[in-house]
């Protein structure tokens, strides 16, 4: 995810045209947002599984 805030700040800072051409280059402007979001999705999901099944039996 830091990689993505990278990404998003420089597109940012850059401004216009050439924020544009460095996302662009993926063919989305929204790229380092939708991986944000999966990437916390997917974590989230983990911990819930972890807390459902991911324990040790009790001795």
């Amino acid at each position: 995810m830091t990689y993505e805030l990278i990404e998003w700040v420089y597109a940012v800072k850059a401004g216009g045209e050439a924020g544009a051409a460095f996302l662009g280059s993926q063919g989305d402007i929204w790229d380092a947002q939708k991986d944000m979001l999966a990437d916390t999705s997917g974590a989230v999901f983990a911990l819930i599984v972890y807390a459902l099944f991911g324990r040790a039996p009790k001795a």
